[in-house]
């Protein structure tokens, strides 16, 4: 207008910040423009950005559904449809939010695909390689192991399809169960397959029946205390205040739950089925052929590792090295961070990102509001409770950060500038018609408000305030605004919200609630790190009961639950010095980890406490070997396999995909470390010392040095026949 040589541009208007003159009235730009260069004189030169806020009446025949779609269709023309050179629109609500969230979840499911093809050719490649050293390859291995994988994603689609029948709601987190039970499935398939081997290997001619029989004996109880445990942990996540925690605890609990009765029925089958094929096919060889170990180069280092493992300098060395793991990992578990923001729940190529940016950039530390509800104002009328209502606003507006009254919404104000104005009109008229028109009509009536709200100024007004049925004031609404440079911080903005809701409290008559946008953040937060504790002991409670009916030995539950507690606190650590905070994605995967420890020491406790009842006179590096021959090379392809499993996640760049992938490093490594190495080396210290100090044959005093000596000096000689390994 100015470039047009307006004569009149002006005395019409003033382009300055942050309060713009038209005709007179001032207009309030603050919520408006943001990234402001101004002149000397202070008008306008430059603006980054312009925030505008569209609010439209929802037509009385819509439904939830309709409004959501007018949302979805308003993004959807801004950021695909509308095409300019000058600005660059970025649209958000509510309904487009949810939906980035959701094409999220949708974009890392496509890859299941991918974790399944990784999967399923390393399962046929380690399992030829077993195979092969115990000269049992054919080709139905081949199906064993691939259909080993298909079980648990049967699970998987049983469970969700249960769950949604069942009036289950749809959550992104979901979209990470194929991939969880996917990873503790294939585990279990491993150990049958071994197990059945391992049993042809002692006998080839052991009937199907037979074999089949013994293979549930053996890996059975193990793959019920793993999937026990698992689904415990699940279940007592169910109760956490975070719905999506809440739901996706739900989901993998069932999938657990269906992957348990598919592997113990179905899979149990098809190995029956394929045992049978391979004994036909193989029978002139299984009786013309000894089945051993083709290089005995691993039974020399087998029983090598376990004479290393047993002896009490190791013991030592380990006890150390512990200590100081456990020592640094809850030193990063104190030290973790409790954030949400928006950011962690989208994929990297949202708008929603920028709009993020943006907004803690140059929004919120220029122009923070805070919507005020008051939903028992009483009446006004009387002065008393109008001035007790004008000293919360003013409580408000107290703040170092607060702009001023003149940037806050508080319909009382403009109301009592109108009914001044009013009155003085009034008054005039009775002066000059000698009569009195004055009404009595309470002012804050609906009735005495109704030309207040109709005037073209004050029509917003609409908007912030309620009535009763009696046409009384009976709630309404205002905003108080404030400036920061730490405002778009989450912490700052959760310590302003706790003071603003410290205020609220104050006028308790008034029924004063808060909102902010970041509120259901901040209250999320607030309840993750006690619900995460009290979760995780819960749960670790539930493992002892399950391990204790399995093993009913409390030696051996005692290392099996100090392992899994120490596997937990090292994830919880390690996830914080690698930069992920607490926040409901990461406690998902905290409980979910918490699940996953428990297969591996409760495999090599187990196998343990089971060689220990069936030779009571064996030592206790002689029980470690024969537990490591029976699980070692499952848990290291379940490890690994779950490893290269997972890091499909890494193509799609989203905040969950990359906290699952760090989990499942930490849980399998922490987890690898512990089964074959610390609990092993636990277990014979253990066993040792109560050997040292109960033993009958140690009781007297004579001997108490011979037996410390002999704790010093353990050995497995490995020309002795009875401590190698055979098949």
């Amino acid at each position: 207008m100015k470039q047009q040589n307006l004569s009149d541009v002006g005395s019409r208007f003033q382009l300055t910040f942050p309060m713009m003159q038209v005709l007179g009235k001032e207009l309030d730009l603050s919520p408006n423009f943001f990234g402001v260069r101004t002149n000397e004189d202070g008008e306008v030169e430059y603006v980054k950005i312009i925030m505008l806020q569209i609010r439209a009446n929802i037509p009385k025949n819509w439904k939830k559904e309709d409004a959501a779609e007018y949302e979805r269709m308003i993004s959807q023309y801004f950021h695909f449809k509308y095409n300019s050179s000058h600005v660059t629109p970025l649209a958000m609500s509510l309904t487009y939010t949810g939906d980035e969230v959701v094409r999220t979840g949708l974009t890392i499911f496509p890859f299941i695909g991918v974790g399944f093809a990784i999967m399923t050719t390393f399962s046929v490649i380690t399992i030829y390689y077993s195979s092969s050293l115990l000269d049992q390859w054919t080709i139905h291995k081949v199906s064993e192991a691939v259909l080993g994988c298909v079980c648990p994603l049967l699970a998987t689609s049983s469970a969700l399809g249960t769950l949604f029948w069942c009036g289950f709601r749809f959550g992104t987190i979901l979209c990470v169960t194929p991939f969880l039970i996917l990873a503790i499935g294939v585990d279990d398939a491993y150990l049958q397959i071994h197990a059945c081997m391992r049993l042809t290997a002692e006998d080839s001619l052991m009937t199907k029946r037979e074999k089949i029989a013994r293979m549930l004996v053996e890996v059975g109880p193990s793959i019920a205390i793993t999937s026990m445990t698992n689904l415990l942990a699940f279940l007592v996540g169910i109760y956490t205040p975070t719905p999506e925690i809440s739901l996706f605890c739900a989901g993998n609990a069932v999938a657990i739950g269906f992957d348990f009765i598919y592997q113990i029925t179905m899979y149990t089958a098809i190995l029956s089925i394929c045992e049978n094929l391979e004994m036909r096919k193989n029978a002139t060889k299984r009786k013309d052929s000894d089945l051993s170990f083709k290089n005995e180069q691993f039974t020399v280092m087998l029983d090598s590792y376990c004479d290393w493992v047993a002896n009490a300098y190791t013991h030592l060395l380990v006890l150390f090295c512990f200590i100081v793991y456990i020592f640094v990992s809850i030193r990063g578990a104190l030290n973790i961070n409790i954030i949400l923001s928006p950011d962690k729940l989208v994929i990297g190529d949202s708008p929603l990102l920028q709009v993020n940016y943006l907004r803690d950039q140059f929004v919120l530390p220029n122009y923070t509001t805070v919507n005020i509800f008051v939903n028992n104002p009483g009446n006004l009328t009387v002065q008393s409770n109008l001035d007790y209502m004008n000293s919360l606003m003013e409580s408000f507006e107290s703040y170092p950060e607060c702009l001023g009254k003149k940037f806050s919404h508080y319909f009382v104000r403009d109301y009592e500038s109108f009914r001044e104005s009013s009155l003085e009109e009034l008054e005039m008229m009775e002066d000059e018609q000698g009569e009195s028109n004055r009404t009595s009509l309470e002012p804050f009536s609906k009735a005495a408000m109704s030309d207040f709200l109709a005037w073209p100024e004050f029509q917003h007004w609409n908007g912030f305030v309620k009535f009763d049925k009696n046409g009384m004031l009976s709630r309404f609404w205002a905003t108080v605004s404030y400036h920061g440079e730490g405002l778009g911080d989450f912490q700052v903005r959760r310590k302003m919200l706790n003071r603003w809701r410290a205020t609220a409290d104050q006028f308790a008559p008034l029924n004063v609630s808060i909102f902010d946008d970041y509120a259901p953040f901040v209250d999320t937060l607030e309840t993750i790190l006690p619900a995460t504790i009290s979760t995780s002991v819960c749960t670790l409670l539930c493992m002892m009961v399950v391990c204790f009916l399995f093993m009913y030995n409390i030696f051996t539950v005692f290392v099996a639950t100090l392992a899994i507690t120490s596997i937990c606190i090292g994830v919880f650590g390690f996830l914080s010095m690698w930069g992920i905070d607490l926040d409901p994605i990461s406690m998902a995967c905290t409980i979910m980890s918490i699940g996953f420890s428990v297969d591996f020491p409760a495999h090599i406790t187990f196998h343990y406490f089971r060689e220990g009842l069936h030779d009571p006179q064996s030592t206790p590096a002689k029980r470690v070997a024969r537990s490591l021959a029976a699980i070692g090379f499952p848990l290291l392809q379940c490890g690994i396999s779950t490893i290269l499993f997972v890091l499909c996640l890494l193509f799609v760049p989203t905040y969950m995909g990359e906290v699952f992938v760090k989990t499942m490093i930490l849980v399998v490594t922490l987890g690898l470390i512990h089964g074959l190495f610390i609990v092993p080396a636990f277990l014979c210290a253990f066993t040792a010392i109560h050997e040292t100090c109960f033993s009958s044959a140690k009781v007297k005093n004579s001997q108490s040095f011979s037996s410390l000596a002999k704790l010093f000096s353990w050995r497995i000689s490995p020309s002795t026949s009875d401590n190698k390994i055979s098949a």
